[in-house]
């Protein structure tokens, strides 16, 4: 009798740890379900530029779902305006001169560049200094120019570490300049036709369908090339990229690269 109780009792222990071994399970699968959906909610999501890491309304870091922040220095909560204004006032700086009714303030900084003086790899036409988009991006993201420096607003009081220092592009600096050389080429040209075991052609596709030539500035590489700052054409939980680069993110690896790349 006695042996009985003993391996009921066994029995019932064994079952009491696999129970709790399940309900660990579950709570891990829930832990991990968690915090996907945190990194979701910390990067774009595809669904257009209001509640996007580029919405400055929401008081939120990184768009909906973020950590609370002070968003007040947008006191009218403009969305397009801290970009993009529709006309100019009459402003002294004349920032619309830098294309798509700029209304932000742009960097003066002097920048080191990742170019074939610095790897005889590149022999593709680069921009002495960025242009185009990616001077635009930089307004914000070189850390140099407060956020809230648009439009009629003197600003000069938020940078881009008050969200995440991780936004701020480029992370070092070479003597005076700031240094680009552990960036992705920016302001480059990029071979229309594609050049045989090294680039595909512009016809290539991102997710979207769009095109690789679409997302080009005056045929050359910028920031918005692989990033999509409305973020309309994002892939879901990652930086506003226009392809996804890992299988956790629901591509393939190295995806967003070897769009461009043949490796």
């Amino acid at each position: 009798m006695f042996k009985n109780l003993f391996i009921r009792g066994e029995n019932s222990r064994k079952k009491e740890g696999t129970i709790m071994k399940k309900l660990l399970i579950i709570a891990m699968a829930l832990a991990g379900v968690i915090g996907l959906y945190t990194m979701l909610y910390a990067n774009g999501q595809g669904d257009g530029v209001v509640g996007s890491p580029h919405d400055f309304t929401d008081g939120l870091e990184g768009g909906t779902g973020g950590a609370a922040i002070d968003e007040n220095w947008n006191a009218r909560k403009e969305i397009c305006r801290v970009c993009h204004v529709p006309h100019d006032h009459g402003q002294v700086a004349q920032r619309y001169t830098n294309g798509l009714l700029w209304n932000h303030g742009i960097s003066s900084a002097t920048y080191t560049m990742y170019n074939n003086a610095w790897s005889s790899t590149i022999d593709q036409t680069q921009s002495a200094q960025p242009d185009g988009t990616a001077k635009l991006c930089l307004g914000c993201h070189d850390g140099t120019v407060g956020i809230d420096t648009f439009d009629k607003y003197a600003g000069g009081a938020v940078f881009i570490g008050t969200y995440d220092a991780g936004y701020k592009v480029p992370g070092f600096v070479d003597g005076t300049n700031l240094d680009l050389r552990g960036t992705h080429p920016i302001s480059i040209s990029y071979p229309a036709a594609g050049v045989a075991g090294e680039f595909n052609a512009g016809t290539a596709t991102w997710t979207s369908g769009d095109t690789i030539a679409s997302t080009l500035d005056n045929g050359k590489v910028q920031c918005s090339t692989c990033h999509d700052v409305h973020d309309q054409e994002t892939i879901a939980g990652t930086h506003l990229l226009r392809t996804a680069q890992t299988v956790a993110t629901g591509g393939v690896a190295s995806g967003l690269c070897l769009t461009c790349h043949i490796k």
